[in-house]
């Protein structure tokens, strides 16, 4: 069955009457209802009929979780959550009964071309990482984080919905049967999804603050980051790409980045994320108030209709004026004959008709040690505006009353403001800002001396910081809670260097480029060399391909030229004789000048003469004795 107009007139559970559709989610038709007991509006989330499950109504599994998510949901009172009232199955479905926020949401603004300022965006990232971490500390995840989710009340602050049903919706037991189904495209399901989601695996906590970030950029630029046409594209740029916000939306922009960390290990959880952005918010300008739309629908005259299908009550036409038999009439009326019965006199008299027309007072109670859900209440039960004030304090604890004003047994009436300044624990401690190129030993010191100790130490190479040097203080904030430990990333110095291919022969510059390319520092070793030629490479040593570290010094190994020989002395040798002590030496025989068969009496250059290796040596042989006879 698919569900909308035809729905509407419905009345669910006996109680809550379908007024008018005023929306969708992820798997659900979102109404405009009446609550016919407590004569208020609400909000209705019906699991939408095109996404059932075959045969929903026999599943009983199915029905059981989708209602104690509900109940879970509930459970969770929060001033920054949407409070769930009710819950049940139909006819048409299972629903969960929720409070009816008149201000709109944060889609409806962009929808409307509306941007946030960085300071409104700023109040309401500070307000949905509270209902986050009230949620997380419940060991919750809420998994659908999204400018839908996100709506206003009449004042203008925001509050966090769709807690419960979205997680049993895409959990792994149903998300089979639903995921397929959801009125929503593959696109926008993966809009607002984690790193980690796209990866395929479960979403934690850190997954609703990547989410939560996602928002927030897109409600100051007006685009959600990574966003394309192409699902698996936006999926693996949030895999491999950072935010870059740096210098953009004042100092909010820097938080947002550092929260938006692709690695969910580096993410702060949503109380740090809260911490910053309350941090970032003294140094910015105060919000102005988020535009609201006009109030919503009217409740139609049937709404005091108890039961589907009845006809209107009929009314008798009355000869008195239109307001003489309105309620106003009757609580006269009713004021008078009460007044008669007791006399009309005295304290009693007056006290009734305070009830009747005057303003109720209420006593303001002791907040001292007051929990988030009874401070909610002042709003709820009370009528009175909370104006809570955040500061921190030594000796208390985060979330308890420091004091509040006015003084408890105070009367106030409805709409009146109750302040109350609530502690963020102690005050906080700056890290010492001189850590960096510092020893491990050293720093431990100093931090020691603020009242701080060495957190988790992650080690990673650096081009520039030696080995055992801190480079930079891992941590969010520049101040933290006395006591608090304080994560370094610390120096491993530079990465290890491979010695380049140096071919022989090459020049001694071209070998030099190459190795200082790669850090590497240049030894020149000359030698003399009979193959290579002056100023090249003959070796490397350690040779090519070895690995060694940044800064290593590598031996290069010249040629000076071909070595020096002296010509040995061949006198008084035969051809043969000479030839083979000059190959010895290095030389080679060149011309023999006279008889080839006679003895050596000198030669070219002469004996003792410093050649290069491999010179031709000429021979000189005496003549035979009968042509000096001739």
């Amino acid at each position: 069955m698919s569900q909308g107009s035809g729905e509407i007139g419905r009345v669910l559970g006996g109680r809550f009457r379908l007024v008018t559709r005023i929306g969708a989610g992820r798997f659900t038709h979102v109404y405009l209802a009446y609550d016919l007991s407590k004569s208020r509006r609400v909000t209705v989330k019906l699991l939408a009929g095109e996404v059932l499950p075959e045969g929903w109504d026999r599943e009983a599994v199915f029905a059981s979780r989708f209602l104690e998510a509900a109940e879970e949901a509930a459970a969770l009172v929060h001033p920054h959550l949407v409070a769930v009232h009710d819950w049940g199955e139909s006819e048409v479905g299972p629903y969960v009964v929720s409070e009816y926020l008149a201000g709109g949401s944060l889609q409806g603004l962009l929808n409307s071309e509306h941007l946030l300022s960085p300071s409104q965006t700023l109040m309401v990232g500070l307000e949905m990482a509270r209902a986050l971490e009230h949620i997380h500390r419940h060991g919750l995840v809420h998994q659908d984080v999204r400018p839908s989710n996100i709506l206003f009340d009449g004042r203008g602050r925001s509050r966090l919905a769709d807690l419960g049903t979205s997680w049993i919706l895409t959990s792994s037991e149903s998300s089979g049967a639903l995921a397929s189904r959801s009125v929503f495209s593959e696109i926008d399901a993966a809009r607002y999804a984690s790193p980690e989601q796209a990866q395929g695996l479960a979403p934690d906590q850190k997954s609703d603050v990547y989410s939560l970030v996602l928002v927030l950029t897109e409600a100051l630029s007006g685009r959600v980051p990574f966003e394309s046409d192409d699902p698996e594209y936006t999926q693996m740029a949030k895999m491999s790409r950072q935010l870059d916000l740096a210098g953009q939306f004042d100092r909010l922009g820097r938080v947002l980045e550092m929260a938006g960390r692709p690695e969910r290990d580096e993410r702060p959880s949503a109380h740090d994320l809260g911490l910053a952005l309350l941090a970032a918010a003294g140094t910015m300008p105060r919000p102005a108030p988020i535009p609201l739309p006009k109030a919503g629908p009217e409740i139609p005259d049937t709404a005091e209709t108890a039961e589907v299908g009845a006809p209107p009550r009929r009314t008798e036409p009355s000869s008195a004026p239109p307001d003489a038999r309105g309620p106003g009439f009757r609580r006269l009326l009713g004021a008078v004959l009460a007044l008669m019965l007791l006399g009309a006199a005295g304290f009693g008299a007056f006290a009734l008709w305070d009830r009747q027309f005057g303003t109720e007072t209420k006593q303001v109670p002791d907040l001292a040690g007051a929990d988030e859900a009874e401070l909610l209440r002042l709003e709820s039960d009370y009528g009175w505006v909370l104006n809570r004030l955040e500061q921190r304090q030594d000796g208390t604890v985060a979330g308890q009353v420091l004091r509040q004003a006015p003084e408890p047994g105070t009367g106030l009436e409805e709409g009146e403001t109750v302040t109350v300044w609530v502690s963020l624990g102690p005050e906080l401690v700056a890290i010492p800002t001189n850590l960096a190129g510092l020893a491990i030993t050293d720093v431990t010191e100093l931090l020691d001396a603020s009242g701080l100790s060495v957190g988790e130490v992650t080690r990673r190479p650096h081009e520039t910081v030696f080995a055992g040097l801190v480079i930079e203080v891992d941590e969010l904030f520049s101040e933290v809670e006395l006591g608090s430990s304080v994560d370094l990333v610390v120096s491993l110095g530079p990465l290890p260097r491979v010695v380049p291919d140096i071919e022989l022969g090459s020049s001694l510059a071209v070998a030099r480029e190459r190795l200082e390319q790669v850090r590497l520092g240049v030894l020149e070793w000359r030698v003399p060399d009979n193959g290579v030629e002056v100023d090249h490479v003959v070796r490397v040593e350690p040779p090519p391909g070895t690995e060694v570290a940044a800064d290593t010094v590598i031996t290069v190994v010249v040629s000076t030229g071909p070595e020096q020989i002296r010509v040995p002395d061949t006198a008084t040798l035969g051809i043969a004789d000479a030839t083979g002590v000059l190959e010895v030496a290095g030389l080679c025989l060149g011309e023999v000048e006279g008889p080839l068969d006679s003895e050596i009496l000198a030669s070219n250059p002469p004996a003792e003469t410093v050649v290069d290796f491999g010179t031709c040596v000429d021979l000189i042989t005496r003549p035979d004795e009968e042509e000096g006879e001739g």
